[in-house]
């Protein structure tokens, strides 16, 4: 079983409005964030964005990403991100690294979430939509949405209350319903619907094998007329 991305790998995207995306998020210091259901390509998007990209220098740095990046640093704690000064952050399935549910962790997290503009960088956080509670989302600058239900995310919350707004017609009422090659693209005043670029080796769920399997009757018979 092919997955969505094999299916549609060869679709060719000029990515002209990436670009400008990058643009926007790339010229001063932010908080941006990723959010969509499980497998819904968030991963693709960070590695997409990153691609578009490659013409331009910048320092790297990483946390929880399935593929490693040539010349990105890997990081592991709150601490080290604090250090990072003029530097692109990736912080994947940033719950693990960002406990909000700790009071004690939650003052720290704010500080480091404050250093990420008086260092000069941006900071992009990857997750599900249930981890964007309202302190988080609160700091996010620009919001990319992928295949999101409303259900999942947290009342009150600025992620919920500017999709909730979007009347564009993917949105239903209990879920934004793109494909894993688009994305809904928030600057702060307008939407956009963009579409993510395919990159093979950037597709670590490609080789999974299927879970239902064919079964070999011929042997089967065999079997029973022993």
């Amino acid at each position: 079983m092919s997955s969505f991305w094999e299916r549609n790998r060869k679709k060719d995207y000029k990515g002209e409005k990436m670009k400008h995306i990058i643009n926007k998020i790339f010229h001063k210091p932010c908080v941006c964030g990723v959010v969509g259901d499980v497998n819904t390509g968030k991963s693709m998007l960070i590695y997409s964005l990153l691609k578009a990209m490659r013409k331009q220098e910048f320092s790297l740095y990483t946390f929880g990403l399935r593929t490693n990046l040539y010349n990105a640093t890997e990081i592991y704690s709150l601490a080290e991100i604090e250090q990072v000064k003029n530097g692109v952050i990736i912080v994947d399935e940033f719950s693990i690294l960002f406990d909000l549910e700790n009071r004690k962790q939650k003052k720290q997290i704010e500080t480091t979430l404050r250093l990420i503009h008086h260092n000069n960088n941006v900071m992009i956080l990857c997750g599900v939509p249930e981890n964007f509670k309202k302190f988080i989302s609160g700091k996010l600058n620009f919001i990319f949405y992928k295949k999101t239900l409303m259900s999942d995310l947290i009342n009150g919350s600025r992620v919920k209350s500017v999709l909730a707004q979007y009347k564009g017609y993917e949105m239903g009422t209990e879920v934004l319903n793109l494909e894993n090659d688009e994305v809904l693209f928030f600057d702060g005043v307008h939407y956009q619907i963009e579409k993510v670029k395919y990159y093979k080796e950037y597709d670590s769920k490609r080789d999974n094998i299927s879970i239902l399997r064919q079964k070999n009757v011929s042997k089967n018979v065999q079997k029973m007329c022993k």
